[in-house]
């Protein structure tokens, strides 16, 4: 009898071991989208190594997929607004979310599912760190700043550590890289923000460019719109968040018809694309005063004004100094607000 349990229990080992999966070589991705908007798909986005998926919707908002990946991804999933998605073979990631409110709805469940709340954590710990407007902590003076990083870096590497032992080891290693990499950024950043509060705070003279040729013949200097503020929108015609700000920027021009303000936008465009610069202003029936800087983005005034991205929008005095250096975007209500606290 003592036989006999022996050998039924080997056979019950080898049946289980004969049952055991091998990890699968690919990640199931499934959910479903809330309030999803017609015909627009979930893009996976990899900016280091620019791999790019779409996941196609249903009528009904669900979708699912299978990915095949070489190694572990780090994807900004796009659904008109922004989240991080890790991803590695052999997950099966459920994910939903209302598309009104990605931030404040999303939820992961499945395998993967503690990797992305992780991150779900570190977004919105970042978000704390930054506040309303991340300008302002990368102001803070020295002793605030470094307190206050510390902090942020002490809490963070806590929680990594709490949830380490239910994460992948290779995302554990990839975040720990990371947050030393954030740190190096940020100290870098508050070096250089504290250099643009300086030169460019409010009040200040505004840096100057001279001679950019302009649509309506000639040339014109900033100086040639002392008298008035100046709202400057620094663009491009290769620029798409430039080109969705134009129905917004037309918008204001209408609002502020009359009154003692210039709306002046420059192109960041090369100058062997200005016919393709003469030609969109004519499309999309631009107004206001339209230059073309002297040396693209790497044009002096650009420089100056520290701009590594555009759109970007500055808004000076009749003086023709600074109100704010990085003024609000025709397409955010903050900007007429601000418009009409001015004596225009």
């Amino acid at each position: 009898m003592k036989k006999l349990l022996i050998i039924a229990l080997v056979c019950l080992v080898a049946s289980c071991g004969k049952n055991e999966q091998p990890p699968k070589d690919y990640a199931v991705i499934h959910g479903s989208v809330k309030n999803a908007k017609d015909s627009i798909s979930l893009r996976l986005y990899n900016p280091e190594t620019s791999l790019s998926m779409m996941l196609e919707l249903d009528d009904k908002g669900n979708f699912r997929d299978t990915l095949k990946l070489e190694e572990p991804n780090m994807f900004n999933a796009v659904y008109g607004n922004v989240f991080t998605l890790y991803l590695k073979n052999d997950m099966d990631l459920k994910i939903d979310f209302d598309a009104e409110e990605i931030q404040k709805t999303i939820t992961f469940s499945g395998k993967g599912e503690e990797e992305n709340n992780f991150l779900k954590y570190k977004g919105k710990h970042i978000s704390g760190l930054f506040g309303k407007d991340y300008k302002n902590y990368l102001g803070l003076p020295e002793d605030e700043f470094k307190t206050t990083t510390d902090k942020f870096l002490a809490d963070f590497n806590s929680e990594l550590e709490s949830k380490s032992a239910t994460l992948d080891s290779s995302f554990v290693a990839e975040e720990k890289a990371g947050m030393e990499e954030f740190e190096t950024n940020m100290i870098a950043q508050h070096k250089e923000q504290l250099e643009i509060n300086s030169k460019l705070g409010k009040g200040n003279p505004s840096p100057n460019f001279l001679d950019f040729k302009n649509y309506a013949g000639g040339t014109s200097s900033l100086a040639d719109f002392k008298g008035s503020y100046v709202y400057i929108d620094v663009w491009a015609t290769w620029c798409v968040p430039c080109i969705y700000e134009i129905p917004f920027l037309q918008k204001v021009e209408k609002e502020f018809e009359g009154k003692n303000i210039t709306f002046l936008s420059i192109s960041a465009d090369q100058m062997k694309d200005e016919d393709k610069w003469r030609k969109m202003i004519v499309d999309k029936n631009l107004h206001g005063v339209q230059l073309l800087a002297d040396n693209a983005i790497e044009s002096q005034f650009f420089v100056d004004y520290y701009i590594y991205g555009i759109p970007r929008f500055i808004l000076l005095d009749p003086e023709g100094n600074i109100v704010t250096y990085d003024a609000p975007r025709p397409s955010e209500e903050k900007l007429t607000t601000l418009l009409n606290t001015l004596d225009l």
